[in-house]
């Protein structure tokens, strides 16, 4: 009996577990949006897009003001600007991933900076003030 009750068992776990996914907005940001306020729901994907040339050392670095609230989805992503995509020290686009994960408030901040200029304030910030609904 509990045999034959598995595959429609797993069809609908299956079904909801997609559901859930199908329903997770995404927000996107730029530098343009610096100090706009930002609403996510738990579960919905924040992802954030800044200019960077990795050429020169430099690449912004996130922080929280208050752990937990958005959780980063791997490393960031880095992708040469398409017109200058052959030249040597040309920019591009440093692509960073989060989640929601928990109802909340906190500031996303993103300095950039080369990592191992200690004590030297980054060359430019920008910052989000982020509210996570339940």
């Amino acid at each position: 009996m509990i045999e034959a009750m598995k595959p429609p068992f797993l069809i609908i776990l299956l079904t909801a577990c997609l559901s859930m996914t199908l329903s997770a907005a995404r927000l996107d940001v730029t530098e343009e949006e610096n100090g706009k306020d930002l609403l996510l729901n738990r579960g919905d994907l924040l992802v954030v897009y800044l200019p960077a040339n990795r050429t020169t050392g430099f690449g912004w670095q996130a922080t929280f003001s208050k752990a937990g609230i958005l959780k980063r989805e791997g490393d960031a992503f880095y992708f040469a600007n398409r017109t200058s995509a052959h030249l040597v020290g040309s920019g591009g686009t440093e692509t960073w991933i989060f989640r929601a994960e928990k109802s909340g408030n906190t500031t996303l901040t993103f300095g950039y900076a080369r990592p191992w200029e200690k004590g030297k304030a980054p060359d430019k910030t920008v910052a989000w003030p982020v509210t996570v609904r339940p």
